[in-house]
């Protein structure tokens, strides 16, 4: 019989058999797909609930000293097993309906599958090498799957500026694996997390982080994931619930020991998740679009999990990563029932009344929008709170981290409110079918998962203030007015995107191009004109060689054998008689010679 515990290392194996058994039949999506990710999540969820006593790993093959593909099943990783395929195969089925009537829907489930794969690589790695390996394959297949309606302009170049964004980070992270390979010997998580600090090791942890603010959208990285919204909406459910985005906390998670041994690189931590979670939340609050109300939203709570990891509390960030997992992605599978009931509208401007025509979605978007506001006794509320928790560590983040918490209970607020109140005239139907079942679980999730958390004793302090914070911004939400420029502000995204763009577009391109212009004229014009002279040069030297040495040694030689052969010539006159006259002179003294000796 098959021991499923030690065979652990099959996880990953299903969704990428399926992804290919789709690639290659070109068909069987809506059944392989699903059925490929429940296979990984029962897989995972024997090996979850078995006695294990202790970490499980295999070695598939050791590739070079110190770096070997290694797979690690623990408490950690299989809880993140579980929250990827438990979420993603809800996705799976969500998307059947939702995709139906789209071109290309067995490609589309051969890279949502694809994306799960590598998911499962990434979170099952033992060591940054393999866990690299993940997440670039993650990288990979969102640029994909974002741009999976390939033939609008739009849709490539945000794919390509997702691609991108998240290329930059990867190069932090990976100088980052290279030193702690040379500090180490290896790139195991158990050999790092015992290197000491210093100021080498804080310059890798840094790298590291680098790498999570591509992957996790953060300062300064953050602005690639609401355009990435151009996705298929289970795509966005994907991405910004529990799998890709996530990434950056898992990996804090994975080298809590070693962020510890430098505090600097946690306290940096801390302060970017801050910062990025107030900046993402004041925009979402003046954004207009669902999905990236919904997205800016997703980088807000990344930020409160950054909070968490830098500050230490690890747990709290990877329970709000599990709580917000079911909240998230049933307010995107919500945002996709209404986007799919209005014919594509996602302007939050052009609905309204929604309550009456769609209420199974209402009151599912309800539920998830108030477990996001952090609503008292549901799963976002224990999170939150275990996050703010870790914050009394220091004053100005714990209020950082009650202002986001007010934030984001108003733009909830007025997302719900302008969504299912008010009046609206057009046509609107309930979801059914595969687009409204998969709804429940992560409903009740998203009511009931905070119960399950870790809880501290202590607490009710913050627990008050935060309900207070919660309920406040919730009322007031439907009725805020922000002065205008400071709407305008928010509204331009606190001019981020504007200064990458001055900084990265405009200026590189016309200083770029002046740039090139004195590189093409001074550099690459040089080659072909200093090679027309040295040819000159050659030529020239070429000729005086040619006519003074090899010409002179031939007019040397000539006059040489002219001079040694004067004697010769003035004796071959022609003449018989003077010929014989020296054969009788040769021939006497040659006697003559003989005779006197």
């Amino acid at each position: 019989m098959v021991n499923l515990v030690s065979n652990f290392w099959w996880i990953p194996l299903y969704p990428f058999i399926g992804s290919l058994l789709i690639a290659v039949l070109r068909r069987g999506g809506a059944a392989i797909g699903p059925a490929s990710i429940l296979a990984a999540f029962l897989h995972g969820l024997a090996v979850y609930t078995s006695p294990r006593g202790g970490a499980l790993d295999h070695t598939i093959y050791q590739w070079m000293p110190g770096i070997a593909f290694r797979f690690v099943a623990d408490d950690l990783s299989l809880l993140m097993v579980l929250i990827i395929t438990g979420v993603g195969f809800l996705i799976h089925v969500y998307s059947i309906g939702y995709m139906d009537k789209e071109p290309g829907f067995w490609r589309y489930f051969a890279y949502l599958n694809f994306f799960v794969f590598f998911m499962l690589l990434l979170v099952l790695a033992s060591n940054l090498v393999v866990l690299f390996a993940g997440w670039e394959g993650v990288g990979l297949a969102s640029y994909l799957l974002i741009g999976f309606h390939h033939d609008r302009p739009t849709v490539n170049r945000n794919a390509n500026k997702a691609f991108l964004y998240n290329r930059a980070g990867d190069a932090g992270f990976l100088v980052g694996t290279l030193i702690l390979l040379t500090a180490a010997g290896t790139t195991e998580f158990t050999a790092i997390n015992q290197l000491p600090g210093s100021p080498l090791m804080l310059a890798a942890a840094l790298l590291l982080a680098l790498g999570a603010t591509g992957k996790s959208a953060q300062l300064p990285l953050f602005v690639w994931l609401p355009d990435a919204m151009v996705g298929p909406t289970p795509v966005s459910a994907l991405i910004h619930a529990a799998t890709m985005v996530t990434a950056g906390i898992y990996l804090f998670a994975r080298i809590a020991p070693f962020l510890a041994a430098n505090p600097d690189a946690g306290l940096v931590i801390a302060v970017i998740g801050a910062a990025t979670a107030l900046i993402a939340a004041t925009i979402a609050l003046v954004e207009h679009d669902i999905k990236r109300i919904l997205a800016y939203s997703t980088i807000s709570q990344l930020g409160l999990m950054f909070l968490a990891a830098g500050l230490g509390a690890t747990q709290a960030a990877i329970f709000h990563v599990a709580t917000h997992a079911f909240f998230k992605a049933l307010l995107f599978l919500c945002s996709g029932n209404i986007i799919h009931a209005l014919k594509g509208e996602q302007d939050i401007r052009y609905m309204g009344g929604l309550r009456d025509k769609m209420p199974w979605t209402f009151r599912l978007m309800v539920l998830g929008g108030l477990s996001l506001a952090g609503f008292p006794g549901l799963a976002g509320f224990f999170s939150k709170d275990a996050i703010l928790l870790a914050a009394t560590k220091s004053p100005i983040l714990l209020a950082a981290g009650f202002i986001v918490s007010f934030i984001t209970a108003a733009y909830v607020s007025r997302m719900l409110w302008a969504v299912f109140f008010g009046v609206y005239n057009r046509e609107a139907h309930e979801a059914h079918g595969t687009m409204l079942h998969p709804l429940w679980p992560l409903a009740i999730g998203s009511a009931v998962a905070g119960y399950f958390g870790p809880h501290q004793e202590g607490a009710w302090p913050i627990m008050s203030g935060s309900a207070v914070v919660s309920i406040a911004g919730l009322y007031m939400g439907r009725q805020i007015r922000l002065p205008e420029m400071l709407k305008v502000f928010f509204a331009r995204k606190w001019f981020i995107n504007d200064a990458y763009e001055l900084i990265l577009v405009k200026t590189a391109s016309s200083r770029g191009s002046a740039i090139l212009n004195w590189i093409d004229q001074n550099i690459i014009d040089l080659l072909p004109r200093a090679t027309a002279f040295l040819t000159s040069v050659a030529s020239v030297v070429s000729g005086w060689f040619d006519s003074s040495i090899v010409d002179g040694l031939v007019r040397g030689t000539a006059a040489t054998f002219s001079v040694a052969s004067y004697p010769l010539r003035l004796a071959q006159t022609g003449r018989t008689h003077n010929y014989a006259l020296v054969i009788v002179i040769t021939v006497a003294l040659t006697f003559g010679w003989y005779w006197l000796q």
